[in-house]
């Protein structure tokens, strides 16, 4: 009778816990989604400076196929290149953390294209690029000067509609 007593409270103790470990997760995972977000950024962007040349970061279209190095959407694999005589030139390939989901500052879309940085370090475009995982979520800024910029919550979570 003692050890079902135990049994018990054993089992209602990892009840309690569970939920709050699977927040701590999804947190951890959204915010490691938008450093490594962030740092391709600025490994993109220091290397168009560094290498004076005209540097690309995208989802990866495919590991396989090189012939078309862009597509999909922002969640999954980032690719850094920059264009030779010869084709483009892979400068890094990142993977991203499971359970992510990469969407812009309203949470409706996948972020899809690319983000080219100029050799004197210079954006295209503004853009907004949100991480969440389970409701948690961190934002990367990405401005017209070409600086990336980490946030908590800087958008909305397609998951919950929570910012």
């Amino acid at each position: 009778m003692e050890c079902l007593i135990t049994l018990a409270v054993v089992a209602i103790l990892v009840a309690m816990v569970t939920p709050s470990f699977s927040g701590q997760l999804n947190a951890a995972r959204a915010l490691t989604g938008a450093h490594q977000i962030y740092l391709a950024a600025q490994y993109a962007r220091s290397m168009a400076q560094i290498l004076e040349t005209t540097v690309t970061l995208c989802p990866l279209s495919s590991t396989t196929d090189t012939s078309r190095l862009c597509g999909g959407d922002f969640s999954g694999t980032l690719v850094a290149y920059r264009v030779l005589t010869d084709g483009p030139a892979i400068l890094r390939v990142w993977t991203p953390p499971s359970g992510i989901v990469v969407r812009n500052r309203s949470g409706l879309d996948a972020v899809t294209g690319e983000i080219r940085w100029q050799a004197d370090g210079f954006g295209q475009r503004n853009l907004t690029l949100s991480v969440c995982a389970g409701g948690h979520n961190w934002t990367v800024f990405i401005n017209r000067l070409g600086r990336p910029r980490l946030a908590k919550a800087g958008g909305l979570c397609p998951e919950t509609g929570a910012v």
